[in-house]
Protein backbone atom coordinates (compact mmCIF):
# COMPACT_ATOMS: atom_id res chain seq x y z
CA UNK A 1 0.00 0.00 0.00
CA UNK A 2 1.15 3.56 -0.76
CA UNK A 3 2.21 4.86 2.67
CA UNK A 4 1.95 8.56 1.73
CA UNK A 5 -1.54 8.21 0.24
CA UNK A 6 -2.77 6.12 3.20
CA UNK A 7 -1.43 8.66 5.71
CA UNK A 8 -2.90 11.56 3.70
CA UNK A 9 -6.35 9.90 3.83
CA UNK A 10 -6.03 9.72 7.63
CA UNK A 11 -5.16 13.43 7.72
CA UNK A 12 -8.10 14.32 5.44
CA UNK A 13 -10.58 12.64 7.76
CA UNK A 14 -8.86 13.97 10.87
CA UNK A 15 -10.49 17.05 12.36
CA UNK A 16 -8.39 20.21 11.90
CA UNK A 17 -8.39 23.26 14.13
CA UNK A 18 -11.21 25.76 13.57
CA UNK A 19 -8.78 28.20 11.96
CA UNK A 20 -7.51 25.57 9.51
CA UNK A 21 -11.08 24.48 8.73
CA UNK A 22 -12.05 28.06 7.84
CA UNK A 23 -9.01 28.47 5.63
CA UNK A 24 -9.72 25.19 3.80
CA UNK A 25 -13.38 26.21 3.28
CA UNK A 26 -12.28 29.58 1.87
CA UNK A 27 -9.79 27.80 -0.41
CA UNK A 28 -12.46 25.37 -1.65
CA UNK A 29 -14.86 28.24 -2.37
CA UNK A 30 -12.08 30.18 -4.13
CA UNK A 31 -11.19 27.21 -6.36
CA UNK A 32 -14.88 26.53 -7.05
CA UNK A 33 -15.49 30.11 -8.20
CA UNK A 34 -12.26 30.26 -10.22
CA UNK A 35 -13.05 27.06 -12.13
CA UNK A 36 -16.67 28.15 -12.65
CA UNK A 37 -15.60 31.56 -14.00
CA UNK A 38 -13.05 30.00 -16.37
CA UNK A 39 -15.50 27.43 -17.75
CA UNK A 40 -18.33 29.94 -18.13
CA UNK A 41 -16.01 32.46 -19.84
CA UNK A 42 -14.88 29.83 -22.35
CA UNK A 43 -18.46 28.60 -22.96
CA UNK A 44 -19.78 32.12 -23.50
CA UNK A 45 -16.89 33.07 -25.80
CA UNK A 46 -17.27 29.88 -27.87
CA UNK A 47 -21.04 30.33 -28.06
CA UNK A 48 -20.74 34.00 -28.98
CA UNK A 49 -18.07 33.52 -31.65
CA UNK A 50 -19.85 30.55 -33.26
CA UNK A 51 -23.26 32.26 -33.18
CA UNK A 52 -21.94 35.41 -34.86
CA UNK A 53 -19.88 33.36 -37.34
CA UNK A 54 -22.95 31.30 -38.27
CA UNK A 55 -24.92 34.47 -38.94
CA UNK A 56 -22.20 36.04 -41.09
CA UNK A 57 -21.74 32.78 -43.01
CA UNK A 58 -25.53 32.49 -43.35
CA UNK A 59 -25.56 35.71 -45.38
CA UNK A 60 -22.44 35.15 -47.46
CA UNK A 61 -21.39 31.48 -47.15
CA UNK A 62 -17.81 30.38 -46.34
CA UNK A 63 -16.27 31.08 -49.75
CA UNK A 64 -17.43 32.99 -52.82
CA UNK A 65 -16.24 32.14 -56.33
CA UNK A 66 -16.14 35.40 -58.30
CA UNK A 67 -15.33 36.58 -61.84
CA UNK A 68 -11.77 37.86 -62.26
CA UNK A 69 -10.92 40.59 -64.78
CA UNK A 70 -7.64 40.67 -66.75
CA UNK A 71 -6.55 43.86 -64.92
CA UNK A 72 -6.46 42.02 -61.62
CA UNK A 73 -9.68 43.51 -60.22
CA UNK A 74 -13.06 41.92 -59.60
CA UNK A 75 -15.52 42.05 -62.48
CA UNK A 76 -19.31 42.51 -62.58
CA UNK A 77 -19.52 40.16 -65.54
CA UNK A 78 -21.85 37.21 -64.84
CA UNK A 79 -20.19 33.79 -64.76
CA UNK A 80 -21.19 30.25 -65.62
CA UNK A 81 -19.50 27.15 -64.21
CA UNK A 82 -20.22 23.87 -65.98
CA UNK A 83 -21.31 20.75 -64.10
CA UNK A 84 -17.99 19.07 -64.91
CA UNK A 85 -16.02 21.97 -63.38
CA UNK A 86 -18.30 22.00 -60.32
CA UNK A 87 -17.65 18.30 -59.79
CA UNK A 88 -13.90 18.93 -60.05
CA UNK A 89 -14.12 21.77 -57.54
CA UNK A 90 -16.14 19.62 -55.12
CA UNK A 91 -13.39 16.99 -54.69
CA UNK A 92 -12.49 18.46 -51.29
CA UNK A 93 -14.41 16.43 -48.69
CA UNK A 94 -14.86 19.57 -46.56
CA UNK A 95 -17.02 21.18 -49.27
CA UNK A 96 -20.71 20.75 -48.48
CA UNK A 97 -22.21 22.50 -51.51
CA UNK A 98 -21.51 25.00 -54.30
CA UNK A 99 -24.55 27.14 -55.13
CA UNK A 100 -25.03 29.93 -57.72
CA UNK A 101 -26.49 33.28 -56.60
CA UNK A 102 -27.06 36.72 -58.08
CA UNK A 103 -26.14 39.76 -55.98
CA UNK A 104 -27.37 43.15 -57.16
CA UNK A 105 -27.29 46.58 -55.54
CA UNK A 106 -30.53 48.53 -55.42
CA UNK A 107 -32.26 51.35 -53.56
CA UNK A 108 -35.44 51.63 -51.51
CA UNK A 109 -37.15 55.00 -50.99
CA UNK A 110 -38.86 55.68 -47.67
CA UNK A 111 -40.23 59.17 -47.16
CA UNK A 112 -37.67 61.69 -48.36
CA UNK A 113 -34.76 59.33 -47.78
CA UNK A 114 -33.48 56.31 -49.62
CA UNK A 115 -31.50 53.28 -48.47
CA UNK A 116 -28.97 51.26 -50.43
CA UNK A 117 -29.69 47.55 -50.24
CA UNK A 118 -28.30 44.31 -51.61
CA UNK A 119 -30.72 41.86 -53.19
CA UNK A 120 -29.65 38.24 -53.34
CA UNK A 121 -31.26 36.08 -55.98
CA UNK A 122 -31.28 32.41 -55.02
CA UNK A 123 -32.13 29.14 -56.75
CA UNK A 124 -33.85 25.97 -55.53
CA UNK A 125 -30.42 24.47 -54.72
CA UNK A 126 -29.68 27.22 -52.19
CA UNK A 127 -29.59 26.11 -48.53
CA UNK A 128 -32.32 28.24 -46.92
CA UNK A 129 -32.01 26.77 -43.40
CA UNK A 130 -30.41 29.95 -42.05
CA UNK A 131 -33.19 32.22 -43.30
CA UNK A 132 -35.86 29.72 -42.21
CA UNK A 133 -34.44 29.81 -38.67
CA UNK A 134 -34.49 33.64 -38.71
CA UNK A 135 -37.99 33.87 -40.24
CA UNK A 136 -40.54 35.56 -37.94
CA UNK A 137 -43.43 36.08 -40.40
CA UNK A 138 -44.54 34.47 -43.64
CA UNK A 139 -42.41 32.30 -45.91
CA UNK A 140 -39.44 32.51 -48.27
CA UNK A 141 -40.12 33.57 -51.89
CA UNK A 142 -41.29 30.84 -54.24
CA UNK A 143 -38.56 29.98 -56.71
CA UNK A 144 -38.10 29.10 -60.38
CA UNK A 145 -40.77 31.51 -61.67
CA UNK A 146 -39.85 34.51 -63.82
CA UNK A 147 -43.13 36.23 -63.02
CA UNK A 148 -42.62 35.72 -59.28
CA UNK A 149 -42.82 39.07 -57.45
CA UNK A 150 -42.17 37.81 -53.91
CA UNK A 151 -39.33 39.06 -51.72
CA UNK A 152 -38.00 38.39 -48.22
CA UNK A 153 -37.08 41.47 -46.18
CA UNK A 154 -35.79 42.03 -42.66
CA UNK A 155 -37.75 43.40 -39.74
CA UNK A 156 -35.40 46.39 -39.72
CA UNK A 157 -36.35 47.30 -43.31
CA UNK A 158 -40.04 46.55 -42.71
CA UNK A 159 -40.09 48.92 -39.71
CA UNK A 160 -38.25 51.65 -41.66
CA UNK A 161 -40.71 51.38 -44.59
CA UNK A 162 -43.70 50.83 -42.26
CA UNK A 163 -44.84 47.82 -44.27
CA UNK A 164 -46.21 44.46 -43.19
CA UNK A 165 -46.41 40.91 -44.49
CA UNK A 166 -48.20 40.83 -47.85
CA UNK A 167 -47.52 44.52 -48.47
CA UNK A 168 -45.85 45.99 -51.56
CA UNK A 169 -42.45 47.66 -51.83
CA UNK A 170 -40.90 49.39 -54.83
CA UNK A 171 -37.21 48.74 -55.46
CA UNK A 172 -35.04 50.78 -57.83
CA UNK A 173 -32.30 49.15 -59.93
CA UNK A 174 -29.59 50.82 -61.96
CA UNK A 175 -29.75 49.10 -65.35
CA UNK A 176 -27.90 50.27 -68.47
CA UNK A 177 -27.25 53.74 -67.05
CA UNK A 178 -30.94 54.19 -66.19
CA UNK A 179 -33.03 53.57 -63.09
CA UNK A 180 -35.67 50.91 -63.32
CA UNK A 181 -38.24 50.22 -60.60
CA UNK A 182 -40.03 47.00 -59.76
CA UNK A 183 -42.73 46.22 -57.24
CA UNK A 184 -42.40 43.19 -54.98
CA UNK A 185 -44.81 41.50 -52.60
CA UNK A 186 -43.42 40.85 -49.12
CA UNK A 187 -43.67 37.07 -48.66
CA UNK A 188 -41.71 36.94 -45.40
CA UNK A 189 -39.93 38.97 -42.75
CA UNK A 190 -36.77 37.77 -41.00
CA UNK A 191 -34.74 38.99 -38.03
CA UNK A 192 -31.21 37.75 -37.36
CA UNK A 193 -30.16 40.48 -34.93
CA UNK A 194 -27.11 41.17 -37.10
CA UNK A 195 -27.93 44.84 -37.63
CA UNK A 196 -25.49 45.71 -40.42
CA UNK A 197 -26.77 42.81 -42.51
CA UNK A 198 -30.47 43.13 -41.64
CA UNK A 199 -30.40 46.74 -42.82
CA UNK A 200 -29.41 45.83 -46.38
CA UNK A 201 -30.11 42.19 -47.28
CA UNK A 202 -33.21 41.14 -49.24
CA UNK A 203 -33.88 37.74 -50.82
CA UNK A 204 -35.76 36.95 -54.03
CA UNK A 205 -35.80 34.44 -56.88
CA UNK A 206 -32.65 34.57 -59.03
CA UNK A 207 -34.79 34.41 -62.19
CA UNK A 208 -36.36 37.77 -61.32
CA UNK A 209 -32.97 39.49 -61.27
CA UNK A 210 -31.86 37.64 -64.40
CA UNK A 211 -34.93 39.01 -66.14
CA UNK A 212 -34.39 42.59 -64.89
CA UNK A 213 -30.71 42.70 -65.90
CA UNK A 214 -31.14 40.56 -69.06
CA UNK A 215 -28.78 37.86 -67.79
CA UNK A 216 -28.84 34.39 -69.32
CA UNK A 217 -30.50 31.88 -66.97
CA UNK A 218 -27.28 29.86 -66.67
CA UNK A 219 -25.19 32.85 -65.60
CA UNK A 220 -24.83 34.24 -62.05
CA UNK A 221 -22.92 36.90 -60.08
CA UNK A 222 -20.99 34.34 -58.05
CA UNK A 223 -21.06 30.84 -56.61
CA UNK A 224 -21.23 30.39 -52.84
CA UNK A 225 -19.27 27.51 -51.33
CA UNK A 226 -20.51 26.04 -48.06
CA UNK A 227 -18.06 24.06 -45.91
CA UNK A 228 -18.59 21.34 -43.31
CA UNK A 229 -15.82 22.51 -40.97
CA UNK A 230 -15.13 26.24 -40.53
CA UNK A 231 -11.72 25.57 -38.94
CA UNK A 232 -10.49 24.24 -42.31
CA UNK A 233 -11.54 27.40 -44.15
CA UNK A 234 -8.05 28.49 -45.23
CA UNK A 235 -7.01 24.98 -46.27
CA UNK A 236 -10.18 24.39 -48.34
CA UNK A 237 -9.96 27.91 -49.78
CA UNK A 238 -6.42 27.33 -51.01
CA UNK A 239 -7.31 23.98 -52.57
CA UNK A 240 -10.31 25.54 -54.29
CA UNK A 241 -8.25 28.49 -55.56
CA UNK A 242 -5.68 26.15 -57.12
CA UNK A 243 -8.47 24.32 -59.00
CA UNK A 244 -10.22 27.41 -60.39
CA UNK A 245 -10.07 28.40 -64.08
CA UNK A 246 -7.96 31.48 -64.92
CA UNK A 247 -11.01 33.76 -65.32
CA UNK A 248 -12.28 33.02 -61.80
CA UNK A 249 -11.04 33.83 -58.31
CA UNK A 250 -12.35 33.39 -54.79
CA UNK A 251 -12.67 35.15 -51.45
CA UNK A 252 -13.20 33.60 -48.04
CA UNK A 253 -15.69 35.07 -45.59
CA UNK A 254 -12.79 36.27 -43.40
CA UNK A 255 -11.48 38.28 -46.36
CA UNK A 256 -14.93 39.66 -47.15
CA UNK A 257 -15.54 40.70 -43.51
CA UNK A 258 -12.06 41.30 -42.02
CA UNK A 259 -13.23 43.79 -39.37
CA UNK A 260 -15.83 41.48 -37.86
CA UNK A 261 -13.49 38.51 -37.69
CA UNK A 262 -10.66 40.62 -36.28
CA UNK A 263 -13.05 41.76 -33.56
CA UNK A 264 -14.05 38.16 -32.81
CA UNK A 265 -10.41 37.09 -32.59
CA UNK A 266 -9.70 40.01 -30.26
CA UNK A 267 -12.21 38.56 -27.77
CA UNK A 268 -9.86 35.61 -27.19
CA UNK A 269 -7.41 37.88 -25.36
CA UNK A 270 -10.11 38.84 -22.84
CA UNK A 271 -10.82 35.20 -21.99
CA UNK A 272 -7.10 34.40 -21.76
CA UNK A 273 -6.71 37.25 -19.27
CA UNK A 274 -9.62 35.92 -17.18
CA UNK A 275 -8.12 32.41 -17.17
CA UNK A 276 -4.69 33.73 -16.13
CA UNK A 277 -6.14 35.81 -13.29
CA UNK A 278 -8.32 32.96 -12.00
CA UNK A 279 -5.39 30.53 -12.21
CA UNK A 280 -3.18 32.95 -10.27
CA UNK A 281 -5.85 33.38 -7.58
CA UNK A 282 -6.17 29.60 -7.25
CA UNK A 283 -2.41 29.07 -7.02
CA UNK A 284 -1.95 31.77 -4.35
CA UNK A 285 -4.86 30.38 -2.33
CA UNK A 286 -3.57 26.81 -2.44
CA UNK A 287 -0.01 27.84 -1.55
CA UNK A 288 -1.40 29.66 1.48
CA UNK A 289 -3.46 26.59 2.43
CA UNK A 290 -0.54 24.18 2.25
CA UNK A 291 1.64 26.51 4.36
CA UNK A 292 -1.10 26.70 6.99
CA UNK A 293 -1.46 22.90 6.91
CA UNK A 294 2.27 22.53 7.50
CA UNK A 295 2.24 25.09 10.33
CA UNK A 296 -0.74 23.31 11.97
CA UNK A 297 1.00 19.91 11.77
CA UNK A 298 4.53 20.88 12.83
CA UNK A 299 4.49 18.43 15.73
CA UNK A 300 3.30 15.60 13.47
CA UNK A 301 6.04 16.41 10.97
CA UNK A 302 8.61 16.30 13.78
CA UNK A 303 7.33 12.87 14.90
CA UNK A 304 7.42 11.51 11.33
CA UNK A 305 10.99 12.76 10.89
CA UNK A 306 12.02 11.17 14.19
CA UNK A 307 10.86 7.81 12.86
CA UNK A 308 13.09 8.26 9.84
CA UNK A 309 10.42 9.30 7.34
CA UNK A 310 12.18 11.10 4.46
CA UNK A 311 11.24 14.69 3.61
CA UNK A 312 10.09 13.54 0.17
CA UNK A 313 7.43 11.27 1.70
CA UNK A 314 6.20 13.94 4.12
CA UNK A 315 5.94 16.45 1.25
CA UNK A 316 3.87 13.90 -0.72
CA UNK A 317 1.48 13.48 2.24
CA UNK A 318 0.70 17.19 2.36
CA UNK A 319 0.50 17.44 -1.43
CA UNK A 320 -2.07 14.63 -1.43
CA UNK A 321 -4.15 16.50 1.15
CA UNK A 322 -3.89 19.78 -0.78
CA UNK A 323 -4.77 17.92 -4.01
CA UNK A 324 -7.92 16.64 -2.28
CA UNK A 325 -8.97 20.24 -1.57
CA UNK A 326 -8.15 21.16 -5.18
CA UNK A 327 -10.13 18.26 -6.69
CA UNK A 328 -13.07 19.04 -4.41
CA UNK A 329 -13.07 22.68 -5.59
CA UNK A 330 -12.70 21.65 -9.25
CA UNK A 331 -15.68 19.27 -9.01
CA UNK A 332 -17.85 21.88 -7.28
CA UNK A 333 -16.76 24.54 -9.81
CA UNK A 334 -17.58 22.28 -12.76
CA UNK A 335 -21.02 21.44 -11.34
CA UNK A 336 -21.72 25.14 -10.64
CA UNK A 337 -20.67 26.24 -14.15
CA UNK A 338 -22.67 23.48 -15.86
CA UNK A 339 -25.77 24.33 -13.81
CA UNK A 340 -25.59 28.03 -14.72
CA UNK A 341 -24.80 27.28 -18.37
CA UNK A 342 -27.72 24.84 -18.73
CA UNK A 343 -30.11 27.36 -17.13
CA UNK A 344 -28.97 30.09 -19.56
CA UNK A 345 -29.03 27.73 -22.55
CA UNK A 346 -32.59 26.58 -21.87
CA UNK A 347 -34.16 29.84 -20.66
CA UNK A 348 -32.05 32.62 -22.28
CA UNK A 349 -32.36 34.41 -18.95
CA UNK A 350 -29.56 36.95 -19.57
CA UNK A 351 -30.44 39.20 -22.51
CA UNK A 352 -28.18 41.23 -24.79
CA UNK A 353 -28.67 44.34 -26.90
CA UNK A 354 -28.68 43.06 -30.51
CA UNK A 355 -27.53 46.47 -31.77
CA UNK A 356 -24.28 46.11 -29.84
CA UNK A 357 -23.72 42.35 -29.66
CA UNK A 358 -25.67 41.01 -32.71
CA UNK A 359 -27.44 38.55 -30.38
CA UNK A 360 -30.57 38.78 -28.24
CA UNK A 361 -29.24 36.66 -25.34
CA UNK A 362 -25.94 35.34 -23.97
CA UNK A 363 -25.05 32.26 -26.05
CA UNK A 364 -23.64 29.14 -24.41
CA UNK A 365 -21.67 26.31 -25.99
CA UNK A 366 -20.89 23.36 -23.73
CA UNK A 367 -17.94 21.26 -24.87
CA UNK A 368 -17.11 18.22 -22.67
CA UNK A 369 -13.56 18.09 -24.06
CA UNK A 370 -12.91 21.72 -23.02
CA UNK A 371 -14.23 20.99 -19.51
CA UNK A 372 -11.89 18.00 -19.15
CA UNK A 373 -8.89 20.00 -20.44
CA UNK A 374 -9.55 22.93 -18.07
CA UNK A 375 -10.12 20.69 -15.03
CA UNK A 376 -7.08 18.48 -15.64
CA UNK A 377 -4.84 21.46 -16.49
CA UNK A 378 -5.94 23.29 -13.34
CA UNK A 379 -5.16 20.24 -11.20
CA UNK A 380 -1.72 19.69 -12.75
CA UNK A 381 -0.69 23.38 -12.61
CA UNK A 382 -1.87 23.84 -9.03
CA UNK A 383 -0.19 20.62 -7.84
CA UNK A 384 3.13 21.60 -9.43
CA UNK A 385 2.96 25.09 -7.92
CA UNK A 386 2.25 23.65 -4.45
CA UNK A 387 5.57 21.77 -4.48
CA UNK A 388 7.44 25.04 -3.77
CA UNK A 389 5.75 25.87 -0.42
CA UNK A 390 5.64 22.16 0.49
CA UNK A 391 9.44 22.02 0.32
CA UNK A 392 9.53 24.16 3.47
CA UNK A 393 8.93 20.87 5.34
CA UNK A 394 12.60 19.98 4.83
CA UNK A 395 13.59 23.05 6.90
CA UNK A 396 11.57 22.01 9.96
CA UNK A 397 13.82 21.06 12.93
CA UNK A 398 12.96 17.66 14.48
CA UNK A 399 13.98 18.47 18.08
CA UNK A 400 12.23 21.84 18.26
CA UNK A 401 8.97 20.50 16.92
CA UNK A 402 8.95 17.36 19.05
CA UNK A 403 8.71 19.79 22.02
CA UNK A 404 6.01 21.85 20.27
CA UNK A 405 2.99 22.16 22.59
Amino acid sequence: MNFELHFAKRLIHQKDSKYAQRVIKIATISITLSIAVMLIAISVLSGFKNSVKDKIVGFGSHIQILPFASNGNFSDTPIHISKQTLQLLSIDKNIKSITPVINKSAAIIHGEDFSAVLIKGITSSYDTNFFHSALIYGHLPKLNKKENQEILISKTIADALKVKLGGKIKIYFYVNENYRSKKFTISGIYDTGLGDYDERFLICDAKVLQNIFSIDEEYYSCYEVSLKDFSKLQHSGQKLYNSLPADLTMQTITELEPNLFSWLNLLDSNVIMIILIMTLVTIVTLCSVILIMIFEKKQLIGILKSFGTPNKSIIKIFLYKAAYVTIKGIIYGTILSLSLEIIQKTTNLIKLDPQSYYLTSVPIEIDPLVIIIVDVSALIICTLCMIIPARSISKINVVENMKFE
